[in-house]
């Protein structure tokens, strides 16, 4: 278990150094072509001089991307066509204008690409669904059943879970109104934890409604479209607040007699083999200092902790990867899950 989570954080390691590196290496590209760009007017043959700089952006960048991204399987070979579209974008704005006559091509070329991307989604869309409905048969939450599902098609776990997470967002802040947890496994546990931290939600947004009204109001005085940028942003804080406190009530924490299956709202999630969890108690002060501790309540203090015998990897936001060897989660009924491990321990045991 231990050999395994460490491998698990040697690829998120790694992953972060290929992103880091591909986007340090484009920059660094970008800025010398835009230093030699400056210069293309005064050049003896600017022609040349373009066409050069084209090629060394619109094929530089995505051979970086492929090589640095695409080739060691962070990414589909097909996110390779949004990098390519990108990079003919932004040859048009580096290059002057006098010279962006042979670009003409790319006026059919972009839209031509974003066709064929739209109908190859469309295909993909259909494959998606019927692998969502199949997951859906397995899986306890549907979140993990859309994840399951579109993994199966774009073949990234990382990208999977990214637009798993906005998918599951804008799926929840509208028809997380109507639906309800339900799972037909008899010999699970629910252990909810929404009652005692949701309605601290409510305050929030209303206060982020207020403040984005007045601040939209006081940018506009200087800069119209940041005030609307600021106001876009707003509104997709509140839209996934929404979504985050439905999560929170159609994802309740799942023991069964092999796992521990947590969550919380849209930000954590992790699976716990009963078999690594040491104890589940209530939180001490100690446990908040020390070392591997990862609070994972909705909002607030923990009130009950699980103890494990080895770290386990715990997903956040955006496929973050985080290590911890003391949860700290808060609960409607915290005595109820302590009771709960603790039985099915004794069980496996005996």
């Amino acid at each position: 278990m231990r050999l395994m989570n460490l491998s698990l954080s040697d690829m998120t390691l790694t992953r972060r150094r290929s992103f880091i590196t591909f986007v340090t290496l484009s920059i660094l590209l970008l800025s010398i072509e835009m230093w030699i760009a400056s210069r293309v007017e005064a050049s003896p043959q600017p022609s040349v001089l373009a066409i050069a700089i084209t090629l060394d952006i619109a094929v530089g960048v995505p051979i970086l991307f492929y090589l640095l991204v695409v080739r060691k399987d962070f990414l589909p070979l097909s996110s390779i066509v949004p990098v390519c579209v990108l990079s003919l974008l932004i040859v048009r704005f580096v290059l002057p204008t006098s010279e962006q006559s042979f670009l003409r091509f790319s006026d059919f070329l972009i839209p031509a690409i974003e066709l064929i991307v739209a109908a190859f989604l469309l295909i993909k869309l259909r494959c998606v669904i019927r692998d969502i409905r199949t997951a859906r048969l397995e899986c306890l939450y549907f979140t993990d059943a859309l994840r399951t599902g579109i993994r199966k098609s774009v073949k990234s776990d990382f990208v999977a879970a990214i637009v798993a997470s906005e998918v599951s967002m804008l799926y929840l802040v509208f028809a997380g109104w109507f639906a309800k947890f339900r799972t037909s496994r008899p010999v699970v546990s629910v252990h909810s934890y929404h009652r005692k931290s949701n309605f601290l939600f409510w305050p929030l947004m209303a206060l982020v409604i207020v403040e984005t009204f007045g601040l939209h109001l006081v940018i506009s005085i200087w800069t119209p479209t940041g005030a609307w940028v600021f106001t876009a942003v707003s509104i997709y804080t509140l839209l996934w607040m929404i979504g985050h406190i439905h999560a929170s009530r159609l994802q309740p924490v799942i023991v069964d007699d092999q796992y521990i299956y947590l969550r919380t709202g849209l930000v954590w999630r992790g699976q716990i083999a009963l078999s690594n969890v040491s104890e589940v108690r209530k939180v001490t002060r100690a446990d908040r200092q020390a070392d591997g501790f990862v609070n994972v309540s909705l909002l607030g203090d923990p009130d009950v902790v699980i103890v494990l015998r080895d770290p386990e990897l715990l997903e956040g936001l955006f496929a973050r990867k985080k290590e911890a060897m003391i949860l700290g989660i808060a609960l409607d009924d915290p005595e109820a899950i302590v009771e709960d491990v603790g039985v099915r321990t004794l069980r496996r045991r005996s």
